[in-house]
């Protein structure tokens, strides 16, 4: 009895020094009008594309490559948007990357300013935050200032991206910024977008490599990192990787530091004489064929075809009525890492109409896509 007689007193001790248990009622807020109103409830979490662009350090002369990401995953099955690039001369290297390697668009470059239309017909574009879904390289000026900046800009007007079912999803975005200062970069990686093995060499390509600088790839182990010189590193791997769409960091160990997606960067055969076609760059999806068959569609149709080979590709192109009998034939070779863009006029000196289709046969394997453009000259890719 006396052991509780105590603890009685302890507890009384307590509250007297603590206080009485905490009235949540107390705690809300009166009104003007003398009444109370409940605390604010959380807001709702945004259910939209949320889209990101980030910054990059390049020096005078040099390349950056813009990455775009999707900041929360969401599904996306048809994307198109407008950026404006005010910090580059000219457009290096575009590409799309997606879990499914079928997502596949055309990009359309006038200026500074970029336009993209993209198709993911198993709607897996979107959905890996980790990596960015459209990456774009650009070469700043020789003569750009230390220390100038630049927008890196997303015209939120022109954002259009669906589900799935076709529905429009909400959109938030965030430009970036481009600033002129010294800084360790990558130019380009060889080989960019092929299946390697464990033991093969990547080469690296950039600027201001040092002997102790670090190299590291996402998600893979490299056995050997050589400095060549200033331009040029080698990366041995350890394991097997799929190069398109790797991530490169780069790290000099006194703050300069930058990371790269790789991809093959190829550069255009010919010019069409179509004032859109001619400023247009085809996205593939990874897959290549030596068969494939291209609807006709659009106001003009343009068909894209890719050499990723070390060797150049003969192809036969044929133009097929809406019951598959040949109209016109045209021969093609695409140099090795060319891409070819040709309004269909032009490729088989002949009209055309929906309905008919394309077919391309090749001796070895290649990339291909048509190009829709409509009357107001917007492009958008033909899915196969």
């Amino acid at each position: 009895m006396a052991g509780l007689a105590r603890f009685v007193g302890f507890l009384t001790a307590v509250v007297a020094i603590v206080g009485p248990p905490l009235d949540v009622r107390a705690q809300v807020a009166p009104t003007r009008s003398g009444r109370t109103s409940a605390p604010a409830a959380p807001e709702p979490p945004f259910v939209g594309v949320s889209l990101k662009v980030g910054d990059e350090i390049v020096p005078p002369g040099g390349l950056a490559q813009v990455k775009v990401f999707v900041t929360e995953p969401q599904p996306i099955s048809t994307a198109s948007a407008s950026f404006r690039f005010f910090g580059f001369s000219t457009f290096e290297g575009i590409a799309l990357m997606s879990p499914a390697g079928d997502t596949m668009g055309v990009a359309v470059v006038q200026g500074s300013e970029l336009t993209v239309s993209i198709i993911s017909p198993t709607a897996t574009f979107g959905v890996n935050p980790d990596y960015p879904i459209l990456t774009v390289a650009g070469r700043v000026p020789a003569n750009a200032a230390p220390g100038a900046t630049f927008p890196l800009d997303l015209d939120e007007a022109s954002l259009r991206f669906t589900d799935a079912a076709g529905a429009l999803y909400p959109i938030h975005a965030n430009g970036g910024v481009l600033q002129v200062a010294s800084n360790v970069g990558v130019d380009d990686v060889f080989p960019g977008s092929a299946d390697v093995a464990a033991g093969d060499v990547v080469t690296i390509l950039g600027r201001g490599f040092k002997p102790r600088t670090r190299v590291k790839f996402e998600e893979i182990l490299l056995s050997r990192v050589e400095f060549v010189d200033a331009s040029r590193m080698r990366a041995t791997l350890a394991e097997p990787a799929r190069m398109h769409g790797m991530g490169i960091r780069i790290d000099n160990r006194d703050g300069a530091e930058t990371e790269y997606f790789s991809y093959q960067r190829t550069s255009r055969q010919g010019t069409s004489r179509h004032p859109v076609l001619s400023r247009a760059v085809p996205l593939f999806s990874d897959g290549a064929t030596t068969n494939a068959v291209v609807g006709v569609d659009g106001a003009s149709t343009g068909l894209a075809i890719q050499n990723l080979q070390a060797a150049p590709a003969q192809i036969a192109a044929e133009l097929l009525d809406a019951e598959g009998i040949v109209r016109a034939r045209a021969p093609l070779t695409v140099e090795s890492n060319r891409f070819v863009v040709a309004e269909l006029t032009e490729l088989f000196g002949l009209s055309y109409s929906p309905g008919q289709h394309v077919r391309v046969r090749s001796l070895v394997p290649v990339q291909v896509m048509g190009i829709a453009i409509d009357a107001a000259g917007s492009a958008r890719p033909i899915a196969r």
